[in-house]
């Protein structure tokens, strides 16, 4: 599907419009999670009125994950993105306004656009004498919510699959692929949240 700007907000404009519609509103960040070389980090964003804590977000970003901003802002990237969420899980989200903020979509276009590695073509080789070589089995098709969780999970795929072996999600063997779509569904509905709790659940390990 094509990104279409016009159907996303932007943070600082869900920002402005919850400080007009009430003053007394503020954001408070902290950092969730992050790996030991700080190569990746996890933003929690809590919307507060007075000391009562309205909505939450989670976002997750690391180091060059795209030709974007994260090549050297990672770090803010994530904060920024944890406060979008946090406002879309408020009643101040905009009901006309998707849930992604305007600079999530924008990461993730980048990654969709960036174009894949070709692969060498192998030298021929001379004829030899023709062997019976069994049918090719049909690859399985990915279901667009399985293509979409694969992205979220990217190169985390190894504490994932410990994680969801140790929720019982899966079975031994079995890959997050194998989870079952309505799991799947929440990934994909929350994955910074998500990878935040498998990426740390594995580091306590």
């Amino acid at each position: 599907m094509r990104y279409d700007p016009n159907n996303y907000e932007d943070v600082a404009t869900r920002l402005q419009r919850i400080h007009t519609a009430n003053p007394k509103l503020r954001v408070l960040t902290k950092i969730a999670w992050h790996d030991d070389e700080f190569n990746k980090v996890c933003f929690r964003a809590s919307l507060m009125e007075g000391d009562t804590v309205l909505a939450t977000g989670f976002a997750m970003d690391w180091k060059a994950k795209d030709r974007g901003a994260t090549t050297t802002n990672w770090v803010e990237t994530a904060e920024t993105s944890a406060i979008g969420r946090c406002i879309a899980n408020s009643k101040y989200q905009d009901k006309n306004a998707e849930r992604p903020s305007k600079q999530e979509m924008e990461v993730a276009a980048s990654r969709a656009a960036k174009p894949e590695a070709k692969q060498a073509k192998p030298e021929a080789k001379p004829e030899a004498k023709p062997e019976a070589k069994p049918e090719a089995k049909p690859e399985a098709k990915v279901s667009p919510l399985k293509a979409k969780m694969a992205l979220i999970v990217g190169k985390n795929d190894g504490a994932v699959n410990r994680f969801l072996t140790g929720r019982g999600q899966i079975k031994e063997g079995q890959t997050y692929m194998d989870v079952a779509d309505d799991y799947a569904q929440s990934i994909v509905n929350y994955p910074a949240k998500f990878l935040a709790i498998a990426v740390s659940n594995n580091a306590k390990r």
